[in-house]
């Protein structure tokens, strides 16, 4: 919530017996405080005190800095900036949280578990996260043979880590793991713990050297290996992520692949890389993401239907509900595309979600660059703050990515439709018909209950690639533009071709 310095000092009489006495109130333990990891620098951009004690600040490549422990009930938070402070933004607005600041101090109450973004003097560049996180519950053990177990207060280098049936990863809020997570055909999985893994190394990361007990951490600056993605798994069933922190990627990030019973719950994202999609669900079946808090250069979170399957094997059945995305440079906010081979795509439901930032990309976005048919898709209780691109963009079209695009440079560039798109790519007139056997289809899409709530209102996309491949039955409902209904066609700035029984109302 956007809030403007106190005309009287929030340093009066009054002011401070207030703030002492809800201290003393708020003093029984009601937030929990992570041990600062060993040997890890703290961010030199904030300080952060909950309830009066301080947090450990972690620093982002992002630039960001963010801030994690777990809360019981209502806390005051004491934010102390490196810089002048004229105005303060909290993101998500919806929460409502608002502040008192003055000079370089930010002071603010929050009452549940919740993800914030707090924003300084209109600028974009070292925003600071708070993760307040509810209590854990059914901790693991550490003595069970099953559990791997990172304890609190250290830096940890274990490299590829490997789950097999049953096992769980557990990472105590206070403790930062380097290397990345693997498990194929594996069923019962668990990805667990407030801590936090970092895949600054995702790309080069060489597990006979991390192992290795005369490992040397300078090792990592200069050693040579595969890419990996961040957290993988490989035709699983019954796999769960929940309120681990995911920070510095430099690739996809939770993926799985042929996955069935899938629930992502509490993971916060915070990357700014090139590839550095948030979570990729891959031709994954019953998935459930809920609660997370996702800011990434590319896509945050996208659906995909690619890899080496039949094309019978199908995304169906996966909610995406009550989270927080912040897309940068590149990809979009909420995507289902490029890569859609298999037969369906259906069933796909995203609802109450707060899109804080799109610097670049659409909102809300379908791009059908396969020969797959996406339907029975669902967008609804969307609330879109700052969107500088697009709103909507729904799409059928030939990309680099398709199985008649082209990896090859020069024909990439010759072939490169430079406008309203990435990585799309011309069709030549006289080869319409051989790509148009490329091409899938997009069908019954519900756009539900809108809300462009700050910003400027952003054009939209509906094109069909051609007569046989059009956009068909898309339906949008109770579109708000600052508060004012959009109820016709020619008021809602979209585009509109190869379409067909696209509604407003």
């Amino acid at each position: 919530m956007k809030q403007t310095s106190n005309t009287s000092s929030p340093f009066n009489k009054s002011f401070i017996f207030l703030l002492v006495f809800n201290a003393s109130l708020l003093s029984k333990g009601q937030a929990q405080i992570y041990p600062a990891p060993a040997g890890l620098q703290a961010s030199d951009a904030y300080q952060v005190q909950v309830n009066g004690k301080e947090a450990f600040v972690y620093a982002s490549p992002v630039p960001a800095a963010f801030c994690s422990f777990d809360l019981q009930s209502p806390v005051e938070i004491i934010i102390k900036a490196n810089r002048d402070i004229k105005w303060v933004d909290v993101r998500p607005l919806s929460a409502g949280v608002k502040v008192t600041f003055k000079d370089s101090t930010i002071r603010l109450r929050i009452t549940k578990p919740q993800q914030l973004s707090i924003e300084l003097n209109g600028s974009l560049k070292m925003p600071l996260f708070l993760f307040a996180n509810a209590p854990e519950k059914n901790k693991p053990a550490k003595n069970n043979p099953d559990v791997i177990h990172y304890e609190a207060g250290k830096v940890y280098y274990p490299g590829i880590i490997e789950l097999k049936s049953n096992q769980t990863l557990y990472i105590e809020g206070g403790a930062v793991v380097i290397g990345v997570v693997k498990a194929k055909g594996a069923k019962n999985i668990k990805v667990l713990g407030h801590g936090i893994m970092d895949g600054t190394y995702n790309s080069r990361l060489n597990d006979s050297i991390l192992k290795s007990s005369t490992f040397d951490t300078s090792v990592l600056q200069t050693m040579k290996g595969g890419y990996h993605r961040f957290l993988e798994f490989i035709d699983c069933q019954n796999v769960s992520i929940e309120g681990i922190t995911l920070s510095n990627s430099t690739s996809w990030q939770v993926v799985p692949i042929n996955c069935t019973n899938v629930n992502i719950n509490n993971v916060k994202i915070i990357s700014d890389q090139a590839s550095d999609d948030g979570i990729d669900i891959v031709r994954s079946r019953k998935v459930n993401i809920n609660n997370c808090f996702i800011r990434t250069k590319d896509d945050c979170v996208v659906i995909k239907a690619h890899m080496d399957y039949p094309s019978s094997v199908a995304v169906d059945d996966v909610l995406v509900q009550n989270n927080t995305f912040w897309n940068a440079l590149w990809g979009n906010a909420i995507e289902i595309g490029f890569e859609l081979n298999a037969d369906e795509i259906k069933n796909i439901i995203f609802r109450n979600i707060d899109i804080i930032h799109v610097e670049s990309g659409a909102a809300i976005s379908i791009h059908n660059a396969g020969t797959g048919h996406v339907k029975n898709i669902v967008f609804e209780d969307i609330r879109i703050e700052d969107a500088r691109h697009k709103l909507f963009d729904i799409a059928i079209f030939r990309s680099q990515y398709s199985q008649d695009g082209t990896r090859d440079p020069e024909e990439r560039k010759r072939l490169y439709l430079n406008g309203a798109w990435d990585g799309v790519l011309k069709v030549p007139a006289d080869k319409k018909s051989y790509h148009a056997k490329f091409r899938g289809h997009v069908s019954d899409v519900v756009l539900k209950n809108i809300q462009i709530t700050d910003g400027i209102f952003p054009f939209s996309i509906f094109y069909g690639s051609d007569e046989e491949h059009k956009i068909r039955n898309v339906r949008v409902e109770n579109l708000k533009v600052h508060g004012r209904k959009i109820s016709k066609l020619e008021e809602a700035k979209f585009y509109l071709e190869n379409t067909e029984n696209i509604f407003i109302r």
